[in-house]
């Protein structure tokens, strides 16, 4: 009687044991999955931020010389590589490229929106070019839109990587191999202009992908 006592608690420890790793297995591909989510969402707002911010380089609101500086930026952020989440594995590189043009681009729309903190635009007068074309308010206000949504989508997508990164450190989730041959997610490294004047404006909006924004999140700036 007592060997069966022994017999049926060594089976409810292996039971508990078994639900426990699968629980964590389950939790650690939810994680891996809202990374790929986000950093989806990341891309999508990164290339929204890269138009909006060519638009405003056409748009007659910036004198020549910051015009062209933000459309060389904007399109070399549009033009840098942006590889499948199924491959990225093998291209860190990308990524590393990627990440540097889009700094640059935020430095770029620094120097065009920065000086627009009173939100009248970004220095029309600036290049003696006169008064802003038509439009040109929209593109200005269009440009920090995507600019805010971008840092919100990068803040949210940097959130997911930290937590997955600190479940897959539990010793139980490596010994266990529970996150099978997925590879470890990065961070999305680079200066979003969070803390700029033209970035601070109207935080409380609605954040990347339809939901409501959430408190500052990890990895908010560089």
């Amino acid at each position: 009687m007592t060997a069966l006592w022994w017999l049926l608690a060594a089976l409810l420890v292996l039971a508990a044991l078994g639900w426990h790793l699968s629980s964590l297995a389950r939790r650690v591909d939810r994680l891996h999955h809202r990374v790929e989510t986000s950093r989806a969402v990341l891309d999508a707002e990164l290339t929204r931020r890269a138009s909006a911010a060519l638009e405003l380089a056409t748009s007659g609101a910036l004198d020549p010389a910051t015009a062209l500086l933000l459309a060389d930026a904007a399109t070399a952020a549009l033009d840098a590589p942006r590889t499948p989440a199924a491959l990225r594995e093998a291209a860190h590189a990308d990524d590393v490229q990627r990440w540097r043009a889009e700094s640059v681009l935020s430095d770029a729309l620094d120097r065009a929106l920065g000086g627009a903190g009173d939100g009248d635009g970004a220095g029309w007068d600036a290049g003696g070019v006169g008064p802003p074309a038509p439009g040109a308010a929209e593109a200005v206000a269009r440009a920090r839109r995507a600019g805010r949504r971008a840092q919100l989508a990068r803040r949210f997508h940097n959130d997911a990587v930290v937590q997955t990164l600190r479940l897959r450190g539990k010793r139980v989730v490596r010994w266990g191999r529970l996150a099978g041959h997925a590879r470890l997610p990065e961070t999305a490294d680079f200066d979003d202009g969070t803390g700029r004047p033209w970035a601070a404006e109207e935080t409380g909006g609605p954040a990347p992908g339809g939901g409501a924004a959430g408190g500052p999140g990890t990895g908010g700036g560089s």
